[in-house]
């Protein structure tokens, strides 16, 4: 199985997030997820930190995403949250400091088992580097078209 299904839950799809900024969109997100019961407390000035000092903007061939992430301490139960954005947000360039890229998606990652990062990012990588795959998630109307496209 892979590990990309094991971790997308309906609850944490969203279609329609809007922020004027990467900070103010990590922290809406991060308010989010604590409420849920996914994530302590810590969560959100963990995530900004690493944010800062590991940037996790890509370019891809059709789209640009942002994958932001932080330790395992931090996360209560596994998960990827989901998030299509209205207006796309800048975000430093992976393995950058400065190169800026207008992501359209951003995928908060919540790894409690740090051994499977590395295999969750090459999944995520490939899924994001589909054509098809891209065309029918752009399209997508609802949270169920999304986490369906992202299971299978």
């Amino acid at each position: 199985m892979k590990i990309m299904t094991q971790m997308m839950h309906l609850d944490l799809i969203n279609l329609v997030e809007t922020a004027p900024d990467r900070i103010t969109l990590l922290r809406k997100l991060s308010q989010k997820l604590i409420q849920k019961g996914y994530v302590k407390d810590s969560f959100e000035a963990a995530l900004l930190e690493r944010e800062k000092e590991f940037p996790t903007g890509l370019q891809l061939e059709n789209t640009a995403v942002a994958i932001p992430h932080t330790y395992a301490e931090h996360v209560l139960k596994p998960f990827i949250f989901f998030n299509k954005l209205e207006t796309p947000i800048s975000f430093v360039q992976m393995g950058t400091d400065d190169v800026l890229v207008n992501a359209e998606f951003i995928l908060v990652l919540g790894i409690s088992d740090p051994k499977q990062q590395t295999g969750l990012l090459v999944e995520l990588m490939e899924l994001f580097s589909d054509t098809v795959f891209l065309t029918n998630l752009k399209q997508a109307k609802s949270e169920e078209e999304i986490y369906h496209l992202c299971r299978n």
